[in-house]
């Protein structure tokens, strides 16, 4: 088991979730960029439904919706059961957060509405964490059931990116509820690709590929009334020239140590 402890925050290298132990010394170094200003409010008892999750909008302002635990989450790029600890109350006490990012944040340079943190966002999230909720915490990696993503016998199916300076993309497309298997990647890594398809398959996926640099890749979808999800990413696995199969591996867990009611306004 890997442990490691302290209050420090990770960059998140490409969204890829938790960075490797040894970033620690070297974030103790480097400013992490925080919102020039958040609010954060319980929803309002009157309202006739809760907006849950992360909603981007243009000039880098953001809005984020659920419990200290569903933040941990999104700030760290990390699923459910990658997010432990913590009292009872930071899955169950729900907030509203707003907050608008400083006049030199790259997200003032966003110009539509996204769904998912850019890389900075994520940092400034984890930045209102440790400063308004006192948030410390340690990691632990430890052996469970997983995805093993590595090299296939088909000709790889990724080209160099259109835009090395992308914020990084993947994604199996989903709609109406079904994965056709239409995919695509915008500068995306192979660490990053692995990370998005363990969101599909509720596991985590080690990338074993090898593979290094960024690429882009789009795969048109094939089947437009398939109802079985874990098939249709082993496809778009196939289809990129890799291959991914059930196995075990290293887990990497968020371990909450500390948090407390949020500071004022």
């Amino acid at each position: 088991m890997l442990r490691v402890t302290g209050a420090l925050f990770l960059v998140c290298a490409l969204g890829s979730g938790l960075a490797p132990a040894s970033a620690q010394s070297s974030v103790a170094s480097v400013k992490q960029p925080s919102f020039d200003a958040a609010t954060i409010k319980p929803p309002d008892p009157k309202a006739a439904y809760r907006v849950a999750g992360f909603i981007g909008k243009p000039g880098g302002r953001i809005f984020f919706g659920g419990t200290v635990q569903m933040l941990a989450q999104m700030a760290f790029n990390l699923r459910r059961y990658q997010v432990v600890g913590g009292a009872d109350w930071t899955n169950k006490q729900w907030f509203e957060i707003n907050a608008v990012p400083p006049d030199n944040s790259a997200s003032r340079k966003i110009t539509v509405g996204n769904r998912e943190p850019s890389p900075e966002q994520r940092l400034m999230l984890q930045s209102l964490l440790r400063d308004r909720f006192g948030f410390r915490f340690h990691l632990e990696s430890k052996e469970g059931e997983v995805y093993l993503l590595s090299r296939g016998h088909k000709a790889l199916q990724l080209k160099p990116p259109k835009d090395p300076a992308a914020d990084p993309r993947a994604n199996v497309i989903n709609k109406r509820g079904v994965i056709d298997g239409e995919a695509f990647g915008v500068n995306t890594t192979t660490g990053y690709l692995a990370q998005r398809l363990g969101y599909y398959l509720q596991l985590p996926v080690v990338d074993q590929t090898g593979i290094t640099g960024s690429y882009d890749f789009h795969l048109p979808p094939v089947d437009p009334e398939n109802r079985d999800n874990v098939a249709a990413v082993i496809g778009v696995v196939d289809r990129l020239g890799l291959t991914i199969k059930r196995g075990r591996g290293p887990i990497q867990t968020l371990v909450i140590d500390h948090v407390e009611q949020p500071s004022a306004n």
